[in-house]
């Protein structure tokens, strides 16, 4: 399912489900609707470092339609971290209705769409992503849910004439095109749904598959197609598809469907169907998965974990909320354009990204935790997420073993995880770290409790000999490709001087931006405590200079013998912590033995300033951990705070205390119409009467921040003052987080 309408979306997956003789829609219900459990089971999830399974394939690191219109969007550095390798579209939502509001013809409608399609294509079809695009040709046929009375389908009454036109039309604009990338997505969805209304499978289904096929074929042998794109997984459809294809000669490249319940049981299934019909395996994809109510860190997780351990090659994460060109990968990012933000989502996918090498053996004794698990000697490091379909809270034990298969991951009988909490939040900057230390291996094992605070989590944890750095986070350099360009932080801003080159493939993201003009000048704003500027060094480039804040211009000689197309040509001196602004000018100079005057700009890493956030469910009485008394309760799943939960009181004297070492803490508090007046102090000094009455709602802003305090251990305690505003209408104390530098 894919376009336009939210309600026949629904009502269309429905009637899948009924087709389907409630089977499989008992299940789905099952693993969307189950509440979370008063007393859940604990379970165990292991990980078996000895036994290799095989390489990771990424499949279910796909999105459809989640670039904007022209492709641009999102960012590549919010796209690229996700490692993507399928996007899926066909201009659904540009107004005209394609090529049939064009009267059956290539017009106007029908070219804006496979424009946008093609751009998309092009974007993510080379370095660094190098993706399958499946081009659904259905989308650019006709506008599917909102198709006017009248609509003449393909292969109508016999007449396949004008349907061979306009497959020869895309076939001709793909080659024209010169992408290499593009797979021929038929028709979405011919399974009973608003998409395709002449019926399941029916005689002139298969008339307009095979006409298709076969056209495509003639124009392009070597084209990949994908069908046939049923609204589920359908045991039966899809037995019937591969008999009659195969009979027709016309079997898809690319087998595929949408959602299922499971996809290694959904691929196995598939697989059997194959091989009883004498047909050599096919690749498997799934097109569209995770329904609207499953759009969660914690079973994107789980379908992710999944995916890693069944036979589909590739998978597409479905559209719900932002169809067709926000530029969000449908909610995986909070906003769009230069406010777009990772989500508790995008850091799933970004863990998942993080299973390089070779994926392990992994089980779990309770069906609705997954996890996946992979192991890299070139990294020295071994990922592991965690994922949850069923909002089960309660305690997962993660225990690894085979430790002596891969000595290269442990030092001194020891080896250091990370575990990491994925909150279900919107946006989320950092998952919570849980814990951080060298754990002793006894008898080949480790063992780490996961504890489910909220069912909507998952877990990542990170195995290291020494230790490692969260990607893109301030215990590392945030990165920031010298294309990323606008006028806030972390953007590059270029005159009219500045071109850009991309598929440069020894450069970051593969782009280049440049000048060769005197005077041309770029600016890059950033919030950090340093900055390393990265650039080509290599015989034709000049000089240029490089200023911060308005301050002095160091010259910069970006001459080589021997091109380094990505290392750091200059660094920062330490800046106070804050917003700063560098400047860079080409000089329109150049070292004698240069060839040019060429400035070739590939990227920034910042040194963020040191901070640890900490939800305020992250309870206990030790350090980084909120100590509540009786007074206080807890509310999971509010999407606007910090990880989803609030902890509060509306009783006068009730007390909360914060320990944590550092040099400054911050604490975030809701302010709205209800909320009352209560006391902070730090160490025992005096207490600082904080107002969290607001006219309007803000969740998770900063409420308070302590002076500058001595590095060291340090306590801070809240109390609900049972007093208000006048302008208040309660007594409510709600804690979202700490920040602690």
């Amino acid at each position: 399912m894919n376009q336009h309408s939210r309600s026949g979306r629904r009502l269309a997956a429905r009637a899948a489900w009924i087709a389907l003789g409630g089977v499989l829609a008992a299940g789905l219900v099952a693993s969307v609707t189950s509440p979370a459990h008063a007393n859940p089971p604990d379970t165990t999830v292991t990980v078996n470092l000895a036994q290799t399974v095989k390489a990771p394939t990424h499949a279910g690191a796909g999105f459809l339609y989640g670039l904007t219109q022209d492709g641009s969007g999102p960012a590549d550095n919010l796209l690229q971290p996700l490692q993507p390798t399928l996007f899926r579209g066909g201009g659904a939502g540009i107004s005209g209705n394609g090529w049939i509001g064009d009267n059956y013809t290539a017009g106007p409608g029908y070219r804006a769409r496979m424009t946008s399609a093609l751009s998309q294509a092009r974007r993510v079809g080379t370095s660094p992503y190098n993706a399958r695009y499946d081009l659904l040709l259905s989308d650019v046929y006709t506008p599917g849910f909102d198709a006017p009375p009248g609509t003449v389908y393909p292969c109508d009454n016999g007449n396949c004439t004008n349907w061979i036109a306009f497959i020869d039309q895309a076939v001709a604009d793909v080659q024209a095109s010169g992408l290499t990338n593009v797979a021929y997505d038929i028709w979405n969805e011919p399974d009973g749904t608003s998409f395709w209304p002449r019926g399941v499978n029916t005689t002139q289904y298969f008339q307009m598959w095979d006409t298709a096929v076969r056209e495509i074929r003639r124009l392009a042998p070597s084209a990949v197609i994908v069908g046939p794109s049923y609204s589920g997984y359908n045991h039966t459809l899809l037995d019937q598809f591969l008999g009659r294809t195969k009979t027709d000669g016309t079997l898809p490249t690319v087998l595929n469907w949408h959602f299922g319940t499971d996809p290694v049981t959904d691929s196995q299934d598939a697989a059997s169907l194959v091989s009883a019909h004498g047909i050599s395996p096919l690749p498997q994809s799934v097109n569209e998965y995770l329904f609207n109510e499953q759009q969660t860190a914690g079973t994107t997780a789980w379908w992710l974990s999944r995916f890693a351990q069944s036979n589909v090659a590739t998978a597409a994460h479905a559209i719900w909320n932002t169809c067709c060109f926000a530029g969000t990968l449908d909610d995986v990012l909070a906003g769009s354009g230069s406010n777009a933000a990772p989500t508790g989502q995008w850091w799933t996918y970004r863990a998942y990204a993080g299973l390089t090498g070779n994926l392990v053996s992994t089980t779990s004794g309770n069906r609705a935790i997954a996890a996946a698990a992979a192991t890299d000697q070139t990294t020295a490091q071994a990922n592991i997420l965690i994922g949850n379909n069923s909002n089960q809270t309660g305690t997962t034990t993660i225990t690894v073993n085979g430790f002596s298969s891969v000595p290269w991951l442990t030092s001194s009988g020891k080896v250091h995880a990370t575990l990491r909490r994925i909150p279900d939040s919107t946006p989320l900057s950092l998952p919570v770290t849980v814990s951080d230390a060298d754990v002793t291996i006894n008898g080949g094992s480790i063992s780490l409790p996961a504890t489910f605070q909220a069912g909507a989590d998952a877990y990542w944890l990170v195995l290291s000999p020494n230790g490692v750095a969260l990607p893109g986070t301030g215990s590392g350099p945030v990165i920031v490709d010298a294309n990323v360009t606008g006028t806030g932080p972390g953007q590059f801003q270029y005159d009219a001087n500045w071109g850009v080159t991309s598929g440069v493939p020894d450069m970051y993201l593969g782009t280049a931006n440049w000048s060769h003009v005197a005077g041309a000048t770029a600016t890059f704003r950033f919030s950090g405590t340093q900055v390393a500027l990265r650039a080509v060094r290599d015989v034709d480039q000049g000089i240029m200079t490089v200023s911060v804040d308005g301050g002095p211009a160091q010259r910069v000689d970006n001459y080589a013998p021997a091109r380094n197309a990505s290392g750091v040509v200059w660094t920062s001196a330490v800046l106070a912590s804050g917003s700063h602004t560098i400047t860079i000018v080409n000089t329109g100079t150049k070292n004698s033995t240069s060839s040019g005057i060429n400035i070739a700009l590939d990227r920034a890493d910042i040194t963020a300033a040191s901070q640890v956030i900490v939800d305020s469910n992250e309870t206990g009485t030790g350090n980084l951990q909120f100590d509540y008394d009786a007074a206080w309760g807890l509310t999971p799943r509010i999407p606007d705070m910090y990880a989803g939960t609030a902890n509060h009181s509306n009783t006068g004297a009730a007390t909360a205390r914060f320990r944590f070492t550092g040099t400054q803490v911050a604490l975030h508090a809701v302010r709205d119409v209800d909320q009352g007046i209560m006391t902070v102090s730090v160490d025992g000094g005096t207490a600082q009467r904080v107002d969290n009455y607001a006219s309007t709602r803000n969740a998770s802003g900063v409420v308070w921040t302590s002076a500058a305090l001595t590095s060291g251990a340090h306590t801070i305690t809240i109390v609900n003052t049972g007093t208000k505003n006048s302008a208040s209408s309660g007594f409510n104390i709600a804690l979202d987080r700490a920040d602690i530098t």
